[in-house]
């Protein structure tokens, strides 16, 4: 990018709240009314957190693993109140590989689509009681992009034939929605090309550029036809190339918010090329996908503009940087909430070079899940996946995803017993504090933590779980000691052992 004649550097960044246990969060619209902390001591939770437990898997509805309905409603039995699905473009859009639309569809206007493959989806979520985050996105049809020759949907989706497909998705679902979000993973060349334009040697970024247009129409044609559900941007994957150096590389997640702003790394603001007339995008929140891949949660990432789960302080410094100087616009708010809409850790087996071990997803993902719950600007977290998408028995597709629950056959991995009950326990120099939840609680209920230190289990304590089924409970910090907790299960009665938690040091 040049940078402008006369460059105007923005504010410094704002430091985040130094009390997140005591910080009340602004709900999402689609979860349970937030209640007052409840009063007690260090044995109830101390802030009333509503963060919304979501499934990630389109895999699964649209019927990869066989009948997506007996496995959505297991969904719900686990604890997930949201479930996040795509209107995937050139999925929806007839003849999608010609060049020109097809007589059926108008392509300014978004009259005929066929919806039905949606609605079927849509119901079988809201069916099982659960809630609908909708994704209108990308990739499109070869006669949505502005350069139709090159036989490529990503590439340039034209902005006015994307507005349309909005409006038709807008105007056919906005009853069964909760809140949406314009676009998948901008950021990557999977879903938006070209990411990087390259002249003799050099690259300079393409791809919020192309995604500032595609956000605000997306934007307008869901808000006409939902007037208050949230509307969230971004959805951008954690980490990208060091610099950009070839076309369809992927641009890291900060670079591609500066961008999409119109600042350069230094924050000074760009008004030239693709940032002239610039309009500052718009939602009422932030979606973002803090894969840690392969690292443990509190992983903090050695490049600056990349932002895993261990980085959100970093990502939420440059958003609000960003915010006040004007060069995004929150909607509602004085700061863009977060969705946390993709969170996952790939096993092995099946896949064998990216893949973690059994136990350490299980461990990692839920001290993962506890520092989402524990920022206080973190309204939605969803679990990607519920089944992996190879079985291993041939090398695993490498665009695919082994993050599930549960193997491709349906045998549970350990991590299917800790999601409808995740426990996380830390230590510091002054106390040791354990965090779990019942995700399938319906109101404050009893839990029992019980303590072992190389013998039997007993009883430490009856813990009372806040409205949305956490609890914070203090304990002595020695190190040998680990917890779990027992509940009676609000869905059958049965009961229900937690996996076990040692304090890590924090």
């Amino acid at each position: 990018m040049r940078a402008p004649s006369s460059p105007r550097v923005l504010g410094a960044p704002s430091r985040a709240s130094a009390a997140p246990f005591r910080a009340l969060l602004v709900v999402l619209v689609l979860a349970a009314v937030s209640v007052a902390a409840p009063p007690g001591g260090p044995e109830r939770a101390s802030a009333a957190r509503g963060m919304v437990t979501t499934m990630a898997d389109d895999a699964v509805l649209n019927g990869a693993h066989g009948d997506p309905a007996p496995i959505v409603a297991r969904w719900k039995a686990a604890g997930v109140t949201n479930v996040r699905l795509f209107a995937e473009w050139a999925h929806i859009a007839p003849a999608p590989d010609s060049r020109t639309p097809p007589s059926s569809v108008d392509p300014l206007t978004g009259d005929g689509y066929d919806l039905s493959g949606l609605d079927g989806k849509i119901d079988l979520v809201r069916r099982n009681g659960m809630t609908v985050t909708l994704v209108i996105t990308g990739p499109g049809p070869v006669w949505g992009s502005l350069e139709p020759q090159r036989d490529n949907g990503r590439w340039r989706p034209s902005p006015a034939r994307f507005g349309a497909f909005a409006r038709a998705v807008a105007r056919h679902t906005a009853d069964r929605v909760a809140s949406w979000i314009v676009w998948n993973e901008p950021n990557v060349a999977t879903w938006l090309q070209p990411q990087n334009v390259c002249r003799n040697g050099r690259c300079t970024v393409s791809s919020p550029h192309q995604y500032r247009k595609l956000a605000a129409v997306g934007y307008d044609a869901i808000r006409a036809f939902a007037p208050t559900a949230p509307i969230a941007i971004g959805a951008t994957s954690p980490k990208g190339d060091a610099r950009p150096t070839r076309v369809n590389g992927t641009t890291p997640p900060l670079t591609f918010l500066r961008a999409l702003a119109c600042v350069d790394a230094r924050y000074r603001r760009i008004t030239t090329g693709e940032c002239r007339g610039f309009r500052a995008p718009r939602g009422t929140a932030l979606a973002y996908h803090p894969h840690s891949n392969g690292f443990s949660p509190g992983y903090r990432s050695p490049r600056p503009d990349d932002a895993r789960m261990g980085d959100l302080g970093r990502l939420t410094a440059v958003v609000d940087r960003l915010t006040k100087a004007g060069c995004l616009k929150v909607v509602g708010a004085k700061r863009f909430p977060l969705w946390l809409t993709e969170y996952g850790y790939e096993t092995n087996p099946p896949e064998r070079t990216r893949g973690v071990s059994l136990g350490a997803q299980s461990v990692w993902a839920q001290w993962g899940w506890w520092i989402a719950w524990n920022h206080p600007r973190v309204q939605m977290l969803a679990q990607y996946e519920w089944l992996d998408e190879g079985d291993g028995s041939v090398r695993v597709d490498p665009s695919g995803w082994q993050s599930g629950l549960y193997f491709q056959d349906g045998r549970p991995k350990p991590i299917a017993q800790a999601f409808p009950n995740p426990i996380f326990g830390y230590r510091t120099v002054r106390a040791g504090t354990i965090w779990g939840q019942v995700r399938t609680a319906t109101g404050a209920m009893p839990v029992r933590l019980e303590r072992s230190s190389g013998g039997a289990w007993r009883t430490y304590r009856t813990v009372t779980t806040d409205a949305h089924g956490a609890f914070l409970a203090r304990v002595p910090r020695a190190s040998r000691a680990r917890y779990r907790y027992v509940y009676v299960s609000p869905v059958d009665g049965t009961t229900v052992t937690s996996t076990t938690a040692a304090l890590r040091a924090l």
